[in-house]
């Protein structure tokens, strides 16, 4: 036997709730958070609430994740943000560097070994320096 369906009024309640529940954990609202909270599957939700979805669900969804107007300091704090993310892009190069040389060094103790010499093990933590 079927379960009947949810009207319209208690699905919309489901997505206020989903919308209400993702604002205060920090998440961005879904409409699969909304087929689990009413168990309902994927395509039987789609094909008798496509309606609710776009016209209700969504413009709410995207006020709810759009960013609020920028703050009056914002140049400042748009410097501050790529001055960090300049600071974390040369992190990120050095560590890239660290890799390579590791996969080099690794790349030759792999081919002495099958060549069936011996390999000097180098310090655990042999770092690259600038």
């Amino acid at each position: 036997m079927k379960r009947p369906l949810p009207t319209a009024e208690t699905v919309r309640a489901a997505m206020d709730t989903v919308l209400a529940e993702a604002a205060a954990n920090g998440r961005c609202p879904t409409i699969t958070a909304v087929q689990r909270h009413l168990g309902i599957a994927h395509a039987t939700f789609y094909r008798h609430y496509q309606d609710l979805i776009t016209d209700y669900f969504q413009p709410r969804a995207r006020a709810a994740i759009e960013p609020s107007a920028p703050a009056t300091g914002a140049p400042e704090n748009a410097e501050a943000t790529v001055q960090r993310l300049r600071r974390e892009n040369t992190d990120l190069r050095r560590t890239i560097d660290l890799y390579a040389d590791t996969i080099r060094r690794l790349t030759l103790d792999n081919e002495a070994l099958r060549r069936g010499g011996t390999v000097t093990p180098l310090p655990a933590h042999a770092r690259h320096r600038n």
